[in-house]
């Protein structure tokens, strides 16, 4: 048996890191952290006591389909959902609710520069 300790990190490609950089550290406010001198490029960023890894890859992310994914996506959960749609208004970044508040949460839905659907949740 594996013994698990815990979700270390998430990693999404990117084809522009500085669009990248721009929406998850300027649209998102999330911290960057130190990362290891790799020989490929990224960013890293804090999430908590996670953390999210940006890569880069001139291959990544075709055109982003039609619809925001239920099953591809990393949740992120947030203290004040109506403070996400204003920032994501703010920065002209589109995005879609949930439509689960019957079920005790509050959701939105958007994408990253290359298509990657984020999930910005509250519980109530």
């Amino acid at each position: 048996m594996i013994e698990l300790v815990k979700l270390h990190h998430v990693s999404f490609a990117s084809r522009n890191l500085e669009a990248s950089r721009a929406f998850f550290s300027g649209v998102l406010g999330l911290a960057e952290i130190e990362r290891p001198g790799f020989t490929f490029p990224g960013i890293w960023y804090a999430l908590g006591d996670r953390q999210l890894h940006i890569i880069g890859d001139q291959a990544a992310g075709a055109e982003p389909a039609s619809r925001l994914s239920r099953s591809d996506h990393v949740a992120l959960e947030v203290a004040d959902v109506t403070a996400v749609c204003r920032t994501l208004a703010l920065h002209g970044i589109p995005y879609q609710e949930g439509g689960n508040l019957s079920l005790g949460m509050e959701q939105i839905f958007c994408r990253d520069p290359d298509g990657h659907v984020l999930e910005f949740v509250r519980y109530r």
